[in-house]
């Protein structure tokens, strides 16, 4: 299945792709996450838990079955601007392959229309993150989540509050940066 998430900044979409990815890791699948390299070449963990990386560049050529796949800042790597270019057709490809697979496939957004037309056309389900108080200055209190399915008109509406919410945190590094791809 492929699932995009939408929200603001600091909204939580990198958070409930951790989530949904500690649950594949806890149901022993293999999870994959795009994170970056420091400059001397060190990775910089996104999750906090067991994971393999992975470059956009190579996710077609991957071979990947019953897994999840994690892509943070998915916008860096799959901007309709670039949507000429060889590698956008090629994650477009992957899309198309993934549910196929048995692949979970989870990339986030800030503005839907700023992601390739063939990926973001494509999701099973899209989940909106909503954070309380939106002020992201202010310490989280809530994360609100719309989903939406493509099959279907009625969003269901989640409520992750404190202090269930703050005991999850540490799955991830929520200020780790995905560097820019190179052009």
């Amino acid at each position: 299945m492929i699932y995009e998430h939408l929200g603001d900044n600091r909204s939580g979409k990198t958070f409930t792709n951790a989530l949904f990815a500690w649950e594949a890791f806890n149901l022993g699948r293999t999870v994959y996450c795009n994170c970056g390299k420091d400059a001397s070449g060190r990775s910089l963990h996104i999750l906090n838990f067991p994971h393999r990386h992975y470059n956009f560049e190579d996710l077609r050529q991957m071979d990947l079955y019953e897994c999840y796949v994690m892509s943070d800042e998915s916008v860096e790597f799959m901007d309709a601007f670039d949507a000429p270019k060889r590698m956008m057709r090629e994650i477009g490809y992957f899309g198309y392959q993934a549910t196929k697979r048995g692949v979970d496939w989870h990339y986030d957004a800030v503005r839907h229309k700023n992601i390739y037309n063939r990926v973001r056309l494509n999701p099973h389900y899209y989940i909106q993150s909503v954070r309380y108080p939106h002020n992201p200055k202010l310490p989280v209190q809530a994360i609100k989540l719309i989903i939406v399915s493509r099959y279907s008109s009625q969003a269901k509406t989640l409520w992750m509050r404190q202090p269930v919410l703050g005991r999850f945190f540490p799955i991830y590094n929520h200020v780790v940066l995905v560097p820019p791809k190179e052009n």
